[in-house]
């Protein structure tokens, strides 16, 4: 599956004096009901919240893990760790600390909803599905839990509840460009390419360091063939996040169409270096190296795409090679 990982929304910092005794008193909806709830936070827990907001994972997943060390049970914590843990990539960990919240308080609707992302992200779509029901169940007007089940009902071909919950998370929170990203991929999805666009555009300008609404944007400037552009944005998608291989692969698509051949050649092998066994890669760097004139190249790379199709049982993947194959005499 070629995609980005979707980022979660930066949590809201709450703002507290730090008392002599280290401990202070916070206002924060931990209930999921939406009904605020006075909260006792360790000192500790706040300063990790801000280390984390600034960047700096690794400190606060440190300090995180020795406040926890010591207060095993405190969900808060927890679920910030599971955050920490998910900026680091590490989705199981996440999923871990977001079910440990939960299993202390069972009416966490940010765990559920934070869990629903972890799984979606490890493709675990029906376990994450029921995760953020679970969450809207708890607080129906939760823009984060609504997005996020938009886009995995993307993944579950549930292209009219994608849309819907898209739809609903924008109008919640209309400035909000999380939101107009979600609802920008789920346009794409649709092949909604003009709207998407617009969603894209107006994400950007609220939050031009988000990658996914340039991600996104790229997708929908391929679909309208506008290659020039798409390489634009996912550059744009690269130099934000280097390690999001899907836009190379993206990227290399639309240079082949702008005949950067070789260019194109680097975006798709560093693609493959990290997706070895994905069938689209392999089609795409035989349609690159035909164009360069490489037919012996063109040919190795089909004969791979042709293998890891069947292996993944994609009939009409496979259709594609072989028809290139053929092609090739």
């Amino acid at each position: 599956m070629i995609r980005t990982v979707s980022q979660r929304a930066a949590s809201a910092l709450l703002v507290a004096l730090v008392s002599c005794c280290g401990i202070v008193a916070a206002t924060a909806a931990t209930t999921g009901t939406g009904a605020a709830a006075e909260e006792t936070v360790s000192v500790d827990v706040l300063q990790a919240e801000k280390l984390s907001e600034s960047g700096q994972n690794k400190a606060a997943l440190e300090l995180l893990d020795r406040y926890l060390a010591g207060h095993p049970t405190d969900a808060r914590a927890l679920v910030d760790r599971g955050d920490v843990h998910e900026s680091l990539n590490d989705e199981r960990a996440a999923i871990a600390d977001y079910s440990a919240a939960i299993a202390v308080n069972p009416d966490y609707a940010y765990a559920y909803a934070s869990r629903c992302q972890s799984r979606w992200e490890i493709d675990q779509n029906h376990d994450a599905f029921d995760d953020c029901n679970k969450a809207l169940e708890l607080n129906p007007k939760m823009a984060y839990a609504l997005r996020q089940r938009a886009l995995v009902e993307i993944d579950l071909s549930d292209l009219a509840a994608a849309t819907q919950d898209a739809q609903s998370a924008v109008a919640l929170s209309p400035n909000e460009p999380y939101g107009l990203s979600t609802r920008c991929h789920v346009y794409v999805a649709n092949g909604q390419y003009d709207a998407a666009i617009k969603d894209c555009s107006a994400a950007i300008a609220l939050n031009d360091r988000m990658s996914s609404p340039y991600f996104y944007r790229g997708r929908a400037e391929i679909g309208e063939k506008d290659w020039t552009a798409a390489v634009g944005d996912f550059s744009q998608v690269i130099e934000r996040d280097p390690t999001d291989f899907g836009a190379y692969y993206w990227r290399a698509m639309a240079r082949e169409n702008t005949a950067a051949y070789a260019d194109g050649l680097k975006d798709v092998d560093r693609y493959i270096a990290v997706h070895p066994d994905d069938g689209d890669g392999h089609l795409l760097r035989a349609q690159i190296e035909l164009s360069l004139g490489n037919r012996a190249a063109a040919k190795a790379s089909a004969t791979d795409a042709l293998r890891h199709y069947r292996i993944d049982n994609n009939p009409a993947g496979a259709v594609k090679a072989q028809s290139f194959l053929d092609g090739l005499g």
